[in-house]
């Protein structure tokens, strides 16, 4: 019976994902020969050609893309299996918290794997803002926390997974030029969000006036009042919808500084369960089949 390799579709993705033959070569600890003959291979397996050249890169071929996502999904249920058989069983409970912004993003999808591949964990998931994150870890009823914020909280074990500009948004089918007039019109968060009070304290320090136009608890809803032109607003570019753009800087709003998102625990003696958890979570960062 005819069936895919694992080893050569692991190297397929990683030259993609490592745009090219050398760094796959080197992840995968096999001399370029050798992947290329893994790729020739597989084309024949696939009944393909994948990769075509473009001056002195390789492109995937329309067959490339389409087994790529095979590709992908087949790794990731190959890995799971092995990790599921692999792994003692676990039980318990964890109450995780995570940012708005994630919510849209692959990682409620990838604590779902995580749940699926350990059903007798619980997992609690909530979603809210960065500053109500922080204060249900210190008060003990969150365990884990993934939020965005300017800097580390004191009080909690941090650890950073990404640094993110933030950048002032808007709906291009608006003149921005009268939508900048002052005051400012924000479309923004509660008035606990950070993001909104570093926005806020920027247009303060430039003497720049500025009124809420629009505040919810919903980033959705924050994002619909910036495509409908009711205002500005800072955020980061994570699930930005395609309707919504960058201010460009020549209309010379204040530089705001990047935030970073931690994922956080209260304390140093993690439960079992929640150790398992982070790993599964930077693995799956690592190895970029979650991205955020």
């Amino acid at each position: 019976m005819d069936h895919l390799n694992i080893d050569a579709l692991r190297t397929f993705i990683s030259i993609i994902d490592l745009n090219g033959f050398n760094k796959a070569a080197d992840k995968v600890n096999r001399s370029q020969s050798a992947v290329s003959m893994q790729m020739k291979k597989l084309e024949e397996m696939a009944g393909h050609g994948l990769f075509e050249r473009s001056g002195k890169k390789r492109l995937l071929t329309n067959q490339g893309e389409v087994l790529l996502s095979y590709a992908r999904k087949i790794i990731d249920l190959n890995d799971e299996a092995f990790s599921t058989l692999k792994d003692p069983k676990l039980k318990g409970k964890v109450r995780i918290g995570i940012q708005i912004d994630f919510d849209e993003t692959p990682l409620p999808k990838t604590l779902v794997a995580f749940a699926r591949k350990y059903p007798e964990v619980l997992m609690d998931l909530r979603i809210d803002t960065s500053d109500a994150l922080q204060q249900q870890l210190i008060a003990g009823k969150l365990d884990m926390a993934i939020y965005l914020a300017p800097d580390k909280n004191g009080e909690l074990q941090s650890q950073v997974l990404g640094t993110y500009a933030l950048k002032w948004i808007y709906s291009p089918l608006c003149n921005v030029s009268s939508l900048l007039k002052p005051p400012l019109p924000l479309a923004v968060l509660g008035p606990n969000c950070k993001i909104r009070q570093i926005a806020s304290l920027a247009l303060n320090n430039e003497g720049i006036s500025w009124r809420i136009a629009f505040s919810s608890s919903s980033l959705r809803a924050t994002w619909s009042a910036l495509s409908a032109g009711i205002g500005i607003s800072a955020r980061t570019t994570i699930g930005l919808p395609p309707s919504l753009k960058i201010i460009p800087n020549k209309f010379n709003l204040p530089e705001l500084p990047p935030v970073y998102a931690y994922l956080c625990t209260a304390g140093k003696n993690d439960s079992v369960v929640i150790l398992h958890l982070k790993n599964y979570l930077l693995q799956a960062l690592k190895d970029k089949s979650l991205r955020l």
